[in-house]
């Protein structure tokens, strides 16, 4: 089971469809964050997250990037 590790500026990805997602493929990798590099310390939640505040693998998104997916989601229900 992976951590939740909450930070200042940051959310979970509303779709919990893209969560579940992402917490199998870190579950099948022993904790790995699914895009990680092999060079910086992996674990789930990865150092890039952490450290640099970048979450590529979407499990983290900033308040505006959650303004960019609530559009998106509304212009592909219409």
């Amino acid at each position: 089971m992976i951590k939740i590790f909450r930070k200042e500026g940051w959310t979970l990805n509303p779709k919990d469809s893209i969560i579940n997602n992402i917490i199998k493929m870190i579950e099948s990798n022993n904790g790995e964050c699914p895009c990680a590099n092999e060079s910086e310390e992996g674990k789930c939640p990865c150092s890039d997250y952490r450290i640099k505040d970048i979450c590529h693998c979407g499990l983290y998104v900033k308040p505006n990037e959650l303004d960019k997916l609530s559009k998106e989601s509304s212009t592909k229900s219409q």
